[in-house]
């Protein structure tokens, strides 16, 4: 009984730490840019619904959730970039330019700016403040912008084939 325990857990062991980098920061490879590219893809529908809402007349409390969903992505962005995920790196198509490894300090710090974007919109959605959510919303875009004018190739959306 107990040998079969240990295969066992050695066996989910192996299996579910096939994707993951060898210091347990996140993954690896083509699970990094599929998942990055999923949760981006969801961060932009995020983001959109949000400024929908805010057209729609919807008060800034009713998009807590959202907001706070963002910002929970915000800090894990950073670490869905690892080595060996750029453009030409993969077989996978990626707009990840090869800048953010060279320049790992700036992505880092253009990260840091969505982080601290998306935490106050986080706020002014719990404070019900509906013109400063609105005006922060336009903050969270900005963020977003200057990261892709620097570190993505072509315009928001997913890569062309």
């Amino acid at each position: 009984m107990l040998r079969r325990s240990i295969v066992f857990g050695c066996a989910w062991i192996a299996v579910t730490a096939a994707g993951l980098s060898q210091d347990g920061s996140g993954l690896l490879g083509t699970d990094a840019i599929n998942a990055r590219q999923a949760s981006l893809d969801m961060s932009s529908i995020t983001f959109r619904s949000m400024v929908d809402a805010m057209k729609a007349g919807r008060e800034a409390k009713s998009q807590g959730y959202p907001a706070a969903a963002l910002a929970k992505w915000a800090k894990a962005l950073p670490r869905m970039f690892p080595p060996g995920t750029g453009r030409g790196e993969t077989p996978v198509s990626t707009q990840a330019l090869l800048v953010i490894w060279r320049d790992r300090v700036g992505f880092d710090q253009a990260a840091a700016n969505y982080v601290d974007a998306t935490a106050r919109l986080t706020a002014l959605a719990a404070a019900n403040d509906t013109p400063g959510f609105s005006r922060q919303l336009e903050e969270v875009d900005q963020a977003c912008g200057s990261c892709h004018a620097r570190y993505k190739e072509g315009p928001q959306g997913p890569p062309k084939k």
